[in-house]
């Protein structure tokens, strides 16, 4: 037997999309209680009066990327990371709507769904990485240029 071609098809793009705005309510708390179990491991930036904002846009980013598939999901990942989330808590909220996902539709449709939503969390995370990888940039620039200060100085 040959293996089954995949097809994220217009028509179940549209259908996880409806199957989100359903069941907003428990994929926004599923979202929020990962948040709240990774708290700590994120940067301090992140305060427990955040978490519901961010996992309301959370599902808003993915109901949004599925209707347009060629919206960036890589800008969410940015978001999030400005936001001051670590990669625990991204990486669990990827694995939340897929369990959601896996909760909500028909077996023959599993296959080509975790496609799409892996679509989207392969780019946020690419998004995530990026941003991460400019902010180490930077801070590497910033301790350079005070390491040259420091230097100078005691040149003088």
């Amino acid at each position: 037997m040959g293996k089954r071609s995949l097809t994220i098809t217009d028509n179940l793009r549209a259908l996880l999309a409806q199957l989100i705005e359903a069941n907003r309510p428990d994929l926004v708390g599923r979202y929020q209680q990962i948040l709240r179990e990774t708290l700590f491991s994120s940067r301090s930036a992140v305060r427990p009066s955040m978490l519901k904002n961010i996992a309301s846009d959370e599902a808003d980013a993915l109901s949004n990327f599925l209707r347009q598939p060629q919206l960036r999901a890589t800008e969410r990942g940015a978001q999030l990371y400005q936001t001051g989330l670590s990669e625990q808590p991204v990486l669990r909220m990827g694995q939340v709507t897929r369990q959601f996902f896996l909760t909500h539709i028909e077996d023959g449709q599993i296959a080509p769904a975790l496609e799409a939503i892996d679509t989207y969390q392969e780019a946020v995370i690419r998004g995530f990485i990026q941003s991460l990888e400019k902010a180490i940039f930077s801070e590497q620039e910033r301790t350079r240029h005070a390491f040259e200060r420091v230097v100078n100085r005691e040149k003088l």
